[in-house]
């Protein structure tokens, strides 16, 4: 595993702006990618996509989605893309959620599971297509 351009633009091993939640994404090339919040920049995912356009022939192999007490969420591996995103959720008057978002595309299909945060204790599945999940979603080529 070599150097590739942009490199420090990437956590490849747990720092200290890693957060609790976090995706862990596998690359072609044996390395991996560890979600860090880094202050004034772009979100890791939108930070691995633009690295991964400047070093094609690398691709993402795998995701996963660690969470507390153990969770460790994995995405079916080697597939045509994958998906990771945050949204909220609210009820006019009511009760605030956070949930966070990992899922694979197929070729057709992104396959997309939400999780409430922080305690994972809520979650819903949905369907998107690449025009709907814009920049959450990452092609492999």
């Amino acid at each position: 595993m070599s150097k590739t351009a942009n490199d420090s633009t990437l956590a490849f091993s747990v720092t200290d702006a890693t957060p609790t939640v976090k995706f862990i994404a596998s690359l072609s090339d044996g390395r991996t990618v560890i979600q860090d919040n880094r202050q004034k920049q772009r979100h890791a995912w939108a930070r691995l996509a633009e690295w991964l356009k400047g070093n094609t022939r690398i691709t993402i192999s795998g995701v996963r989605l660690q969470g507390p007490n153990g969770v460790d969420l994995k995405m079916p591996p080697n597939q045509k893309g994958y998906f990771f995103g945050q949204k909220q959720h609210a009820v006019w008057g009511g009760l605030q959620y956070n949930y966070v978002g990992i899922g694979y595309y197929d070729g057709q299909t992104i396959n997309v599971a939400w999780y409430r945060q922080p305690k994972f204790d809520h979650s819903f599945t949905e369907e998107r297509t690449v025009a709907n999940a814009g920049f959450f979603l990452i092609q492999n080529p």
